[in-house]
């Protein structure tokens, strides 16, 4: 046995021969099997020589053919003083290492993400939902998977941390700072705020229950807005200055007493901008007149009204709700109000709207967003490539505009609505007389 292993040692450093078991090596690789040709065009003729004593052949034989075959490289081996090798097993002695083919490494590592993701489950069986997603492999989940690849061991460890916050989040209702969230669950305040591994599954966890919940629509987060308005949703908050909703003529309450700058700003019809941070410490709010209050989510529709109705209750929402009108709006229902919502006719306006409608039921009421309206202010944007995003949209109150809205195609703006706004409003707070 010693002798052939001196043979190996010899051929291994045979002119040539570690290349041409290479170069068989990248084809039993690619079709799983001993068979195919490999080129010998870059063999020198020092190198064709040596091979070619070894298979039977003249040098010029072999460069005039350009090319050698594996099923009769493995005939010459059995007629060596090799035969007691196949060429894979030769290939191996020579090369020193498991040669496998691209269909043994697939199953390979198929078993071990099988066993790697049974693993998890057995860990963390309460987000057995979330493993399920990503063993589906769809595209948010590449980069998971990528980081698979680096280091399994330590995207096992990962996953259980990010588990074990999704696991210990607020309760619904309330509200914690992102910090102090970190702070409790690893004892790291930034660990969930400076882009570590464990904060990205997290993230993609809440992205994924989201859509499990019935937001089809919702991609991960691409932008600081959006990321702040997924961690909204589970009552986490990273800015509680620059989340802000904008109102006026609304009271508010602190620990069961009137609230003194709330109180003033109805009396001097002061517009508020009141960010997160207050808005925590209010436990009611309601509207100084009547139980309705007026929302838009068009800043610039939204001061045109408090212009002229500057003793009304309205709420302006700045586009998407965020945290801070969300909290708004629910302490207003809480309190009795309805809300009376209008805002664009475009596909991202129809979304909003079916979102505060979805939340609050009957205590929201869409108001001027309707077919009519819609065909009366139509302008000449083209809409067609976000139209899918109306197919998300549920509430019965918003199926015929959305089908008016796939069939032309056009966005209506509610500046156009503006005096048709006023009117109502006048019309509700002269009842109220």
């Amino acid at each position: 046995m010693a002798n052939m292993k001196d043979k190996v040692r010899m051929l291994r450093e045979e002119p040539g021969f570690v290349k041409l078991f290479r170069m068989f090596q990248k084809k039993y690789y690619s079709l799983s099997r001993i068979g195919g040709t490999v080129s010998l065009s870059d063999f020198t003729k020092e190198e064709l020589t040596s091979i070619a004593g070894f298979v039977g052949k003249s040098p010029w034989e072999l460069s005039e053919k350009g090319k050698l075959s594996l099923l009769e490289f493995e005939k010459a081996l059995a007629r060596s003083a090799f035969s007691e090798y196949t060429l894979l097993s030769l290939m191996e002695e020579v090369l020193q290492e498991k040669i496998v083919s691209k269909m043994e490494k697939q199953v390979k590592e198929q078993q071990e993400e099988e066993a790697f993701l049974v693993t998890l489950k057995n860990e963390i069986p309460d987000a057995e939902w979330w493993i399920t997603h990503i063993e589906e492999k769809t595209s948010d989940t590449r980069w998971i998977w990528s980081q698979y690849k680096q280091n399994p061991s330590f995207l096992k460890e990962q996953i259980v941390l990010a588990y074990r916050g999704f696991s210990k989040l607020p309760r619904e209702g309330q509200y914690e700072r992102l910090p102090f969230f970190s702070q409790r669950i690893t004892g790291n305040p930034h660990f969930f705020d400076n882009n570590e591994l464990a904060e990205r599954l997290l993230h993609h966890m809440m992205f994924v229950d989201q859509v499990r919940k019935g937001n089809p629509d919702l991609t991960m987060p691409r932008t600081t807005e959006e990321l702040n308005d997924l961690l909204a949703l589970y009552g986490l908050y990273r800015d509680d200055l620059w989340n802000f909703v904008t109102c006026q003529q609304l009271y508010a309450s602190i620990d069961g007493s009137s609230h003194p700058v709330w109180e003033a700003a109805v009396k001097s019809k002061t517009v508020l901008n009141v960010p997160m941070k207050e808005l925590l410490k209010i436990d009611k709010v309601w509207p100084v007149k009547g139980n309705r209050v007026w929302v838009v989510e068009n800043s610039g529709v939204s001061s045109a009204l408090m212009d002229r109705l500057p003793t009304v209750p309205v709420v302006c929402t700045h586009g998407q709700v965020r945290m801070a009108g969300w909290r708004l709006l629910d302490l207003l229902v809480e309190s009795g109000a309805t809300i009376y919502y209008s805002g664009d006719m475009d596909p991202e306006g129809l979304v909003i709207a079916d979102k505060i409608k979805q939340r609050y039921k009957e205590k929201a009421v869409l108001w001027k967003m309707d077919v009519a309206s819609y065909e009366k202010n139509l302008s000449n944007e083209d809409i067609s490539e976000r139209l899918s995003k109306v197919d998300a949209v549920q509430s019965e109150e918003l199926i015929e505009l959305k089908e008016q809205m796939r069939f032309r195609k056009l966005a209506s703006y509610q500046e156009a609505l503006v005096s048709e706004l006023v009117q109502e409003i006048e019309g509700y707070v002269q009842d109220l007389k």
